[in-house]
């Protein structure tokens, strides 16, 4: 199966799947999935982002075409602006000892020692955003580079706001195992630690 390239910052069109607008604009993918959330098109957090173009999400949640139109008119003036952003250079993010532990662990196991976390926040999850965790061997230059107790931590920059003195745990009891995030910026959060709003 051939795969299909990703051109980054061209113009939106009706036909394009949800999944490939965000991909296609990376730096403004968390304001393109708040218009199409504002909309009324919540396929942004779901699996019909991968298969489900722009106009199928649109019509088949019973907007108009001309809605539709007025949407992608939207979005394109979005990527085109250049938004000034308050400075995220200072965002603070910690790590409890125990997160500390089982990131070293995870790493030693998955023989990624040399890696690093990257913190991200996306659309979705039962209260709006949910946070997302992974151990890259790299990340973008426009991530803000942190480190705690031997662990680089890199942060998406689009992210931070969301981010700045969240403090990430892990848990591990009878009724829960798992990364968890104490982020002061949420104003309701699930009880599972993994999203909020």
């Amino acid at each position: 199966m051939k795969q299909k390239t990703i051109h980054k910052n061209k113009e939106i069109t009706k036909d394009m799947i949800i999944s490939e607008i965000l991909a296609s604009h990376p730096d403004k993918a968390m304001l393109l999935s708040e218009i199409m959330m504002d909309f009324g098109i919540h396929c942004v957090g779901c699996g019909a982002a991968g298969f489900e173009t722009l106009e199928e999400g649109v019509l088949g949640h019973g907007f108009t075409k001309q809605e539709l139109e007025k949407l992608v008119t939207h979005l394109n003036k979005a990527v085109g602006k250049k938004e000034t952003k308050k400075s995220t250079e200072n965002v603070n993010i910690s790590l409890t000892k125990s997160a500390v532990k089982k990131l070293k662990e995870i790493m030693k196991n998955e023989k990624k020692e040399n890696n690093m976390l990257r913190v991200s926040v996306l659309m979705g999850g039962c209260s709006g955003y949910t946070y997302d965790l992974e151990i890259v061997p790299y990340a973008p230059k426009s991530d803000i580079k942190k480190e705690q107790d031997g662990i680089k931590i890199s942060i998406n920059s689009e992210s931070a706001e969301f981010l700045d003195n969240a403090e990430i745990d892990f848990v591990d009891t009878l009724n829960e195992s798992g990364f968890k995030f104490h982020n002061p910026n949420a104003t309701k959060s699930c009880g599972c630690g993994k999203s909020f709003s």
